[in-house]
């Protein structure tokens, strides 16, 4: 009896000591196995992701040298010129004069198509619902659809279409009178509060946006691109009818022609202001470019926007 109460005592013994030291060689070899199992996870918690999917090798950092060639660029013109690159794959971004106010022209069509679709999105309108086309919406400023006389009915996708690719301003204007009808008189604060405005009418009067500046103007097309305003369909919706439109005299001239470009221009003669802003789909190495021109006749702007396209290009494809 007790032989086997000492064999009992012994065994328990043995048995304590290598819990014990167990217990100290898990200590001691658990946060390398941890380690190891973090590695092999292919997901690091904390750092940007497409380093793991090795997408990181598309992003480029120093911009410096072409910077250097924008500056050049612009001391060739006479005229105010404005310039706002933004590399979209690491964000690194050159700005020159981007925050300086110059007339928006056609380019708040933007912007009203994405006050449109955010009715869309939050179910007060329908893009099915249709519209007829009244006698005071015709304009044959940009656009030939004052030409189909009135009565004539539209959907809503529809007169969006007709408005970014064509840039047509009977379409607009019969945008703006759907929104009213719809008991909207300002489809923009909205929008442009969401992109960082901050040129406020005072007194709680309707602001004017008559003038624009490139880093809001840019701000709308990331916001489109990151699908931040308006969600993924629509926004991708607004980008594909801008990268049918049909002027491609300034930055889609300065890319090749197989290379889709999702912009917008602005046109206003009588102060010679003109302006492009959109987003370059250059396999793997997307950028956003927005430019402006004051002062210069539209054969001078296209020539300058072309030339700084092109040097954008020929930066981002090479490096």
């Amino acid at each position: 009896m007790k032989r086997a109460i000492v064999i009992t005592i012994i065994a328990m013994m043995f048995l304590g000591s290598g819990l014990l030291i167990g217990f100290f060689i898990w200590r001691k070899e658990a946060p390398a196995k941890s380690s190891t199992q973090f590695q092999a996870s292919g997901n690091p918690k904390f750092i940007n992701p497409s380093v793991i999917l090795d997408s990181g090798k598309y992003f480029i950092i120093n911009f410096q040298p072409l910077k250097e060639e924008f500056i050049k660029i612009q001391q060739k013109y006479s005229q105010k010129t404005y310039i706002y690159f933004n590399y979209l794959n690491n964000t690194a971004w050159i700005g020159l004069d981007e925050k300086e106010l110059f007339t928006a022209a056609s380019t708040i069509k933007v912007p009203l198509a994405m006050a449109i679709y955010k009715m869309i999105e939050e179910r007060k309108l329908k893009a099915s619902d249709t519209y007829a086309l009244d006698q005071l919406d015709l304009n044959n400023g940009f656009g030939d659809l004052y030409k189909v006389g009135p009565d004539k009915t539209f959907t809503i996708d529809e007169l969006i279409k007709i408005m970014l690719e064509k840039s047509d301003n009977t379409a607009m204007n019969a945008l703006y009178k759907v929104l009213k009808l719809n008991g909207v008189e300002d489809p923009f604060t909205d929008v442009y509060a969401s992109m960082g405005w901050d040129y406020y009418a005072e007194n709680g009067e309707v602001p004017s946006y008559f003038d624009i500046n490139l880093k809001t103007l840019s701000n709308m097309f990331i916001a489109l691109y990151n699908a931040k305003y308006v969600n993924a369909e629509y926004s991708n919706q607004i980008l594909t009818h801008l990268t049918n439109s049909q002027f491609n005299d300034q930055i889609v001239a300065g890319v090749p022609a197989d290379i889709p470009v999702a912009h917008k221009p602005g046109v206003m003669i009588a102060d010679n202001t003109y302006s492009d802003c959109g987003i370059i789909y250059l396999p793997h190495r997307y950028y956003l470019l927005c430019l402006g021109s004051v002062g210069a006749e539209e054969k001078i702007t296209n020539k300058f926007m072309t030339e700084i396209s092109k040097a954008a290009y020929q930066y981002v494809i090479n490096n």
